[in-house]
């Protein structure tokens, strides 16, 4: 008997055949928006595009949540596409080796709320999706809540609603060319880089979660985008990239210094000093705007790292390892997850304690 049920169970689960039309792969898609373009495409319905892939629960929308696969799983969707188990991961983000399911006897998929496995999905461009044959219902993984398409001059976000998938960039081309920079950081210090953005973004949430605190460009940016640009949380990190960028550089410039140990308070002094010039250049009140980058450099303390951990290598801009106290994350790690700072944009506004002073007497 056990064998005839073994038997009946490996015939149920025998390779599928190649799919008639097939789908492009689109770089960082969701695996969920591949999965439903490859339906719609063979004019399937998705949960029995899903019932070949392996055993779950009910399908869902790609546009709310992420589908994860085991290795079986994996395996199926594969001979489903006529690519490789390994091309499919260069592609689809969320089928890296880290994010897939345990393994188990049969191939399983999941379609959990996304947010619980740390990633968000933010739609694609348009008219990147028409240049390539796509329909503009596509959905991909991010570390933020938004992306810049650098071709086309848009900021693209989660929002789910019909017409609110994009924003205009045109009248404010400083934003696109923050993007850009921020890709060169991220190329030359890897991990490090993308902690310290995070940083820099988590600083600037601190200053827009203070009405008081925040440069005049950044209310004259939001004019330019105009009333279409929707709600203040979604022009946060918008008109504040520009200044975000130039801010992790700033952290970049300290901490490539002090993990190397070639940084001293004497260093610290100069360096918040010029930190601190920045923000008079962009009219902020630079004694209180100091605040969230005082507790930032309490984070980022001498000794800079554990002694088991080797001194990045000498030169001018070479790849750092995420600082402490930051933890080594897989790239795909959303920014929220991977900063050492505790608000976010939306934040009510901090209260004094010991950590934040207000004062400029506390400063002193």
């Amino acid at each position: 008997m056990a064998t005839r049920k073994s038997t009946a169970r490996r015939k149920a689960w025998k390779t599928p055949e190649r799919l008639p039309r097939q789908a492009r792969l689109i770089a960082d898609e969701s695996t969920g928006s591949f999965i439903g373009r490859l339906a719609q495409l063979n004019h399937m319905p998705l949960d029995d595009l899903m019932g070949l892939v392996g055993e779950g629960g009910k399908a869902m929308h790609p546009r709310y949540t992420e589908v994860y696969l085991n290795p079986g799983a994996l395996e199926r969707l594969a001979a489903l596409t006529a690519h490789g188990p390994e091309v499919l991961q260069r592609a689809l983000p969320s089928l890296a080796p880290h994010r897939l399911l345990k393994a188990g006897p049969g191939p399983v998929w999941r379609w959990p709320q996304w947010e619980a496995r740390g990633v968000f999905l933010v739609r694609a461009c348009d008219l990147c999706a028409a240049a390539r044959r796509h329909p503009s219902d596509v959905y991909l993984v991010s570390v933020t809540r938004w992306r810049v398409c650098a071709r086309h001059h848009r900021w693209l976000d989660n929002l789910r609603e019909d017409g609110a998938t994009w924003l205009p960039l045109q009248n404010v081309p400083e934003v696109v060319r923050a993007h850009r920079d921020r890709a060169g950081l991220e190329r030359r210090l890897g991990a490090g880089g993308r902690a310290l953005f995070a940083d820099a973004l988590h600083i600037t949430a601190f200053w827009w979660n203070v009405p008081e605190l925040g440069p005049p460009v950044w209310e004259a940016r939001g004019r330019l985008l105009g009333e279409e640009a929707g709600g203040d949380l979604r022009l946060a990190p918008l008109v504040s990239y520009p200044e975000t960028m130039r801010l992790a550089w700033m952290l970049a410039a300290r901490e490539r210094r002090r993990m190397r140990r070639t940084w001293s308070a004497e260093h610290d002094t100069a360096w918040l000093a010029a930190v601190g010039a920045m923000l008079e250049e962009w009219q902020m009140p630079a004694d209180l705007a100091l605040t969230p980058v005082d507790l930032w450099m309490q984070h980022h303390s001498m000794p800079p790292l554990h002694r088991s951990v080797s001194r990045p290598v000498q030169g001018k801009w070479r790849q750092l390892p995420a600082p402490h106290p930051h933890e080594d994350a897989p790239s795909d790690t959303h920014l929220e997850r991977i900063t050492c700072l505790p608000w976010r944009f939306g934040d009510e506004p901090p209260e004094p304690d010991d950590t934040m002073t207000w004062s400029v007497a506390g400063r002193a």
